[in-house]
């Protein structure tokens, strides 16, 4: 079973030999006799790529469910003083991976010795049975699924842009007013150049289509062109709390903020393995602490400091 998770998730016999220390010919060998005594093909391959059956897919989410209780045994007896030992695979936004959670990763790696920690950057969403991904983290609403989802933290998403942009276009007074600027979109799959902008306002929920001059799908680069000076873009203030903070990007029409949350997901179907919850806590107990140093959109650039609004809502939580 350990072979044959290793050969879907590296997609390929020599990168799974590698990953186990084995040779190429030990890794076929198990995994024929694996197909043989289930009776079923469990991989297609072909002389460039390896491809997971239907049969195989099914196979797979079974072992990682089996295997992950094996670790969790093997922890309940080698870790009885404590120490966390296994592997955790992590799945994130690339901005929000590379700022807020690298740092949290390296620090909880340095406490866990034992702990073997892949982070995967990714601006789309993964499947996690198929990338053989143990909990990923995903801003916003949340589509109806199977899987095992923990709210971390509130994660709002205002509409920013950089002083010398606004010195020469404007500032925006009205949502209306938006059609009349440069919106910088991040594609996400609605078209080239097409991202849809939505809103907790004072008129409930609103949302706008951004059909942008400029476009990418990745929100780094976004987050560049608006420090540029190149137009406005919506961004979670995770990303961009240091620059609002600075006076490198200032929030406009704050009032059309989109109020969302940060999420753990887990894949479905089995137990979140110890060494899974204690990085989470760690993560979440870290990240709500930041929360409260995060600036107020409503408020003017220069301080990190939440208002009244922001305590209120920490404490609902």
């Amino acid at each position: 079973m350990e072979i044959f998770a290793a050969v879907a998730i590296a997609g390929s016999l020599s990168a799974a030999a590698r990953r186990l220390n084995l040779s190429i010919a030990v890794v076929s060998k198990q995994l024929s006799q694996l197909e043989r005594r289930l009776g079923a093909r469990l991989v297609n391959r072909t002389t460039r790529k390896l491809t997971l059956t239907e049969e195989g897919l099914t196979f797979l989410e079974r072992c990682r469910e089996i295997l992950n209780s094996v670790a969790d045994a093997e922890q309940a007896v080698s870790g009885r003083d404590g120490v966390l030992t296994g592997t955790i695979r992590i799945s994130a936004p690339v901005a929000f991976g590379r700022k807020r959670l690298a740092p949290l990763i390296a620090s909880f790696a340095a406490r866990h010795p034992r702990v073997r920690l892949h982070l995967h950057l990714n601006d789309s969403i993964v499947d996690l049975l198929t990338e053989n991904i143990d909990v990923a983290f995903r801003f916003g609403d949340l589509p109806e699924s199977s899987l095992v989802t923990r709210r971390l933290v509130a994660a709002q998403r205002v509409i920013c842009a950089a002083p010398s942009y606004l010195k020469v276009r404007g500032i925006p007074q009205a949502l209306s007013d938006l059609a009349h600027h440069d919106c910088i979109a991040v594609c996400a799959g609605q078209g080239p150049g097409v991202q849809i902008w939505r809103f907790t306002s004072p008129e409930g929920e609103q949302s706008l289509r951004i059909d942008g001059r400029l476009a990418a799908n990745n929100g780094e680069v976004a987050h560049a062109w608006a420090l540029a000076g190149l137009g406005l873009a919506q961004k979670s203030v995770w990303d961009v709390a240091e620059d609002i903070a600075a006076g490198r990007l200032q929030v406009v029409l704050p009032q059309y903020r989109r109020e969302e949350s940060l999420h753990a997901v887990f894949p479905p179907g089995r137990q979140i393995p110890r060494r899974i919850r204690a990085f989470v806590d760690y993560v979440a107990a870290e990240l709500q602490a930041l929360e409260r140093k995060l600036p107020d959109p409503m408020k003017k650039p220069g301080s990190m400091k939440p208002g009244s609004a922001r305590r209120r809502s920490l404490s609902r939580r």
